[in-house]
């Protein structure tokens, strides 16, 4: 019997390539957030000093965060928030992080619940909605965002937001590459595409052995 998916030949750059994912994928956005973030607590500093306080509070913490992913990125774990949390429960968390710096409004919708998926599955999916949403706050111009998640035959997800449009579907951005990528990579599908509503939709499925 054939195997389903090529095995790379080369394991040391398949491994560089990994590690540049998860760079800009994970840390990236993680990163920019707290950029983001202290940004904010230096204009809050000059206004009212009592409540930068707490948000610099919060922002040491995402620090230390990001520090223990770059621990655990050398050791080739994956995303503590994942384990700790679900999939649905990581990327609210995440959701979470960008709600005081940024005016789009996400809500995350897991239609029933969500079964234990294979961490490869898991790793996948939240990188991809993270570097989404990501995008959305960057570019898209837009005031809310939803992002649903469900499981029939495998796991589906769309991020649907109601800024200006999807552009070019087939641009050539670290961002929109990688996320293509992680899905091909487990066999799975994505795609960038106008919203029926205006905005942009991206949906990608992810393939779940035995199927769920």
């Amino acid at each position: 019997m054939r195997r389903r998916f090529a095995v790379p030949t080369d394991a040391a750059d398949e491994a560089r390539r990994r590690v540049l994912r998860e760079l800009h994928d994970g840390l990236g956005p993680s990163l920019a957030a707290i950029a983001l973030g202290l940004r904010a607590a230096r204009h809050l500093v000059a206004r009212d000093p009592a409540a930068a306080g707490p948000l610099l509070a919060r922002l040491e913490e995402e620090m230390h965060t990001a520090v223990g992913e770059i621990r655990r990125l050398a050791a080739g774990a994956y995303p503590a928030e994942l384990a700790r949390l679900g999939l649905a429960g990581a990327v609210r968390a995440h959701v979470a992080t960008l709600a005081d710096r940024h005016p789009v409004r996400v809500l995350v919708k897991a239609e029933g619940d969500l079964p234990e998926l294979p961490i490869a599955v898991q790793v996948a999916a939240y990188r991809i909605i993270c570097e989404a949403l990501t995008n959305v706050v960057r570019h898209a111009g837009a005031r809310t965002c939803v992002v649903r998640l469900w499981c029939a035959d495998g796991l589906h997800v769309e991020v649907v937001d109601d800024g200006c449009g999807a552009g070019e579907p087939e641009g050539n951005g670290v961002g929109l590459n990688s996320m293509r990528e992680r899905a091909r990579e487990i066999g799975g599908t994505w795609a960038m595409g106008d919203a029926a509503a205006g905005g942009t939709r991206i949906a990608f499925d992810l393939p779940v052995a035995g199927g769920v």
